[in-house]
């Protein structure tokens, strides 16, 4: 704060006391003053009491303008500091533009065929390819959009602060001491020369940013209309399905097109949308990638198993997934996975099933009948000559008889095979059923062509040859995968570190029968696509899931509700079957003391699959977690009440996951009972004991009681055998034989050593004490017997003698002799 001129307070306030006391000080003398004297001096003192507030608020008022001022002055310099830091980065407008005209030159070769160079008849496919490619024009359009329109936004905002500070009459008041006013005007002056540059450049960059936006705006527009009149003549050319479009096959059309022309339209249309939906879907294309990979390596692993077993046939006959295993993993995975990309162009689509069908095409060779090789071949030739008919865009009269002759051609391969028989040699039975499909759909569009309905013979005519060889691919990958599991449950009978602990003993040797349903359904939508109808039964559905509905404060659809407990089920489900897949249910406790370092880990990942589905859930169905606290709250009270035990199980679960006293494997002895470890849930564990029946123990019991784990950091057990041998046996040569004896095991470790001891002098022997070391509690049962077995011949052939306890026993008569009261009568023998 500036220090001002003027008279303060405390100036006044001291020349007021002294007049008050020099009026008290002359009180006793008041009567000897004169009387127009003592009325002098108390009119001063009143006057200038009653002059002092209108003079002190008039200080106030001005101090409080000059502190205003200041206020205002600092805020100005706030607001010119952060607008010249935003004006830094400025609007890249030359990327802007640049976007624009490439939008440009790519909406006119998406209109092309549409409005411009229309050609004899508009085409679903032309329609459908434009539609998704200026949508997504229109989506680049407008990432452009909202960022011109939030750079406009904070430009705004900076020159409304601006305004709204320089309109402020407090900041131009002018004080009326002279300096105080010298003072303002340097201080306006020094903002002034801050402000204007930065109001220039402000200025300057509102006028490229509005600029922008009316060209970004008028793009959108453009692009909006287009969209919606595509619409419209997809719906118009929707209802003249069945109406007559073109003349027959031997009228000259009318406004007809050259083929090169339609040719390239077709070539940059496709080759644009799947440019663009290869860059949207990088991540999806990168998990089919990966899952490829994996694949891969789980069946070269298989292979290597297979061959070292012997059990690989050279015919590979119920073993075809191994004759070429990244083939097999690519036709699986792509046949399969091709569902997770949304709604994706038809080139895309065409480009996954050309190479899955080109494995399958590798698989077959040599493997089927040299009949049905055949027809695979003149199938596959005629479904990608479809593909490549089904690309082009436009209507052209050559097109039509090339669809003409591939619909013949569809209908006498199907028919001849039909007609020939030799169904015996089919490895897949099913394939008959869609051969009759494809003779009746490539007749139709045959009759469709010829009466003049080009868009419904055309997509009869792709449709019949996309399902025959998507429905071969289906049957033949069902049979893939089932061969996998067969083998793999033969060759991994216990769960594996290299396979992820999968147990496929439990995973079964067949793929499910909710999969064949699912590739079912799978096969029908691939096949429906082709059909502008499916899209007009589609879409009504998903609108309908789609729209927001309100209830009271809380919006919601219908597709967020289902989509949340779909979730929370999935992440149950997936929760379940990683604790299924990870355990081993052969029914042979793992007493090898292998660990299973998935299985330490296996409640915390099933608990980090559950919690990410909740989270996941709430983020879908758009609650926000704020709510959840009311849900959260109740379950504490429940928790509070009576879930006391429930919880402190949890947690002991998860203790027991982070601190690993056991692991899923572990051979552990607790309660008195001695298992294997199978599984560690949320709230128990399991243990196979040794008698084979399965104990299911809380896991705060697991957590609290004393627990023998034989399996934490070494698996070494130690095994201990008496031998009792007769007082007159050679020690030494007793002990040389034990050793002998000891080294040929092979299943008693040789570090730490065997000892043998001499520990008592017994009733009827001396008590030798062997003590030997095994891995696992199983292997030490198996090398004791063994030993027992091999001491008792060794100590036979060598002539040592295991005796056994005797007692003798003594039976006095009356009065008979001493000699004749005693007899003996008997050996009484015990083990």
């Amino acid at each position: 704060m500036q220090v001002r001129t003027g008279y303060p307070f405390r100036f006044w306030l001291p020349a007021i006391f002294c007049c008050l006391l020099s009026v008290a000080g002359y009180g006793q003398h008041a009567d000897s003053l004169p009387v127009h004297r003592k009325d002098s001096l108390l009119q001063t003192i009143r006057a200038m009491l009653q002059k002092a507030p209108a003079e002190y608020a008039a200080k106030y008022k001005e101090h409080g303008i000059a502190n205003e001022q200041d206020g205002l002055m600092d805020e100005l310099l706030r607001t010119i500091r952060h607008t010249r830091g935003f004006l830094k980065t400025p609007l890249d407008t030359n990327a802007i533009y640049h976007e624009l005209a490439s939008v440009r030159q790519r909406y006119i070769i998406a209109g092309d065929g549409i409005f411009t160079n229309t050609g004899s008849l508009q085409t679903e496919r032309n329609l459908t390819t434009s539609y998704k490619l200026i949508h997504e024009l229109l989506g680049r359009v407008q990432v452009y959009k909202l960022q011109v329109d939030a750079y406009k936004k904070r430009l705004v905002g900076f020159r409304k602060d601006f305004d709204s500070i320089a309109s402020n009459p407090r900041l131009y008041a002018t004080p009326a001491d002279s300096a105080e006013f010298m003072h303002l005007v340097r201080k306006l002056y020094v903002v002034g020369r801050e402000v204007d540059p930065i109001d220039s450049a402000l200025s300057a960059s509102l006028r490229n940013a509005q600029h922008a936006k009316d060209q970004l705006d008028i793009m959108v527009y453009d692009l909006q209309s287009a969209l919606e009149q595509i619409e419209r003549y997809e719906k118009e050319l929707s209802r003249q399905t069945f109406d007559r479009e073109v003349g027959s096959l031997g009228l000259p059309p009318e406004n007809a097109r050259p083929f090169r022309e339609i040719l390239w339209q077709s070539v940059e249309k496709n080759r644009l949308i799947l440019w663009f939906y290869v860059r949207n879907n990088l991540v999806k294309i990168a998990i089919l990638l990966i899952l490829t990979a994996f694949c891969i390596i789980f069946l070269r692993t298989l292979r290597g198993k297979v061959k070292v077993s012997g059990l690989l046939r050279d015919d590979f006959n119920g073993q075809l997934v191994l004759r070429f295993p990244v083939l097999s993993a690519m036709l699986i995975v792509f046949s399969i996975f091709q569902f997770i990309f949304p709604d994706p162009p038809w080139v895309f689509n065409c480009l996954l099933w050309v190479i899955s069908s080109a494995c399958l095409t590798v698989i077959f060779y040599e493997f089927i009948t040299p009949y049905w090789m055949r027809f695979w071949w003149m199938m596959w030739i005629l479904f990608l000559l479809a593909c490549g008919d089904f690309l082009l865009l436009q209507a052209s009269r050559p097109e039509r008889w090339f669809m003409l002759a591939l619909a013949f051609g569809g209908m006498l391969v199907g028919g001849w095979y039909l007609a020939r028989g030799r169904r015996d040699e089919l490895r897949e039975k099913w394939i008959i059923y869609f051969m009759y499909c494809i003779v009746g759909v490539e007749l139709l569009s045959a009759v469709a062509n010829l009466t003049g309905r080009f868009n419904l013979a055309k997509a009869l005519m792709a449709s019949g040859f996309i399902s025959v060889i998507i429905a071969i691919m289906f049957l033949w990958t069902v049979r893939l995968i089932n061969e996998a599991l067969q083998l793999a449950s033969k060759i991994y009978q216990v769960p594996e570190r290299r396979m992820f602990f999968v147990n496929f003993a439990a995973v079964g040797q067949q793929a499910p029968r909710f999969f064949y349903f699912f590739l079912i359904i799978g096969w029908f939508i691939l096949f429906a696509r082709t059909f502008y109808a499916f899209k007009l039964i589609t879409e009504p559905v998903k609108d309908f899931l789609m729209s927001d509905r309100t209830i009271g404060s809380y919006t919601f659809s219908f597709f967020s509700v289902l989509a949340f407990f779909i979730i929370l089920i999935l992440s149950s489900i997936i929760s379940r079957i990683v604790s299924f897949f990870a355990s081993d249910k052969s029914g042979h406790p793992a007493e090898s003391g292998g660990q299973a370092g998935l299985g330490s880990w296996l409640l915390v990942v099933r608990i980090f699959i559950f919690v990410l589905g909740l989270l996941l859930a709430f983020a879908v169905a758009g609650i926000p977690l704020d709510r959840a606290t009311f849900v959260m709250g109740a379950l504490g009270v429940g928790i509070g009440f009576g879930l006391q035990t429930l919880v402190n199980n949890l947690v002991s679960g998860v203790i027991l996951a982070f601190e690993k006293p056991l692991n899923v494997g572990d051979f552990v002895e607790v309660k008195g009972k001695s298992g294997t470890v199978k599984s560690i849930g949320f709230r128990s564990s399991m243990l196979q004991t040794l008698e084979g029946g399965h104990l299911v123990i809380p896991n705060g019991e697991l957590l609290n009681d004393e627990l023998i784990n034989w399996n934490i950091q070494t698996s070494i057990r130690r095994n201990e055998l008496t031998v009792g041998v007769s007082y007159d046996a050679d020690l030494e040569k007793v002990e040389g034989v034990l050793q002998s004896l000891l080294k040929e095991n092979s299943h008693i470790l040789k570090t730490p050593e065997p000892v043998i001891w001499a520990s008592e002098f017994g009733d009827s022997a001396v008590l030798i004490q062997v003590y030997f070391w095994t891995v696992g509690l199983r292997p030490g049962k198996v090398a004791k017997s063994a030993l027992i077995f091999a001491i008792h011949k060794a100590f036979k052939e060598q002539g040592i003698v295991i005796p056994f306890p005797q007692r003798d026993l003594h039976i006095k008569r009356g009065d008979a002799p001493d000699e004749e009261k005693r007899g003996q009568v008997g050996n009484d023998s015990s083990d």
